[in-house]
């Protein structure tokens, strides 16, 4: 599912996910004056808008990039908000062992199954992040 995923990848994820919170809601609700509810709406809606435009961006593998990152990010912020900003270190450790499981009941199980995709998703569906 990605690539392999592995224990650097999941410590690089987990550092991105520390300044999405840190940075991108702590720091910046406060240099704005706002709760964290107004910061997650705020970030949601430019990202929402932005990608609306992105079909614009014409290449293909930079446009994917783009709207991957974003909407990583909104479904980041939607996690967040669900489990609360206090708890931000719990649901980052949370989404790495999501992220982990995913990838090792894909590769020791499902790889190569007729209905493998299908099978993940059931999965998923059952596994909780918070």
């Amino acid at each position: 599912m990605f690539c392999g995923f592995n224990e650097q990848m999941l410590e690089s994820l987990s550092r991105f996910n520390k300044e999405l919170a840190t940075y991108g809601l702590i720091t910046k609700s406060k240099e704005n004056n706002e709760t964290i509810d107004q910061a997650i709406q705020r970030e949601i809606s430019d990202m929402s808008c932005f990608l609306l435009e992105t079909h614009r961006i014409e290449d293909a593998p930079k446009r994917l990039m783009t709207e991957g990152l974003l909407k990583y990010c909104i479904g980041f912020y939607l996690n967040i908000r669900r489990s609360g900003i206090d708890n931000h270190e719990e649901t980052i450790k949370k989404l790495g062992e999501f992220f982990m499981f995913m990838d090792n009941l894909y590769y020791s199980e499902l790889n190569h199954k007729p209905d493998d995709m299908e099978q993940l998703t059931k999965a998923l569906n059952k596994k909780e992040i918070y």
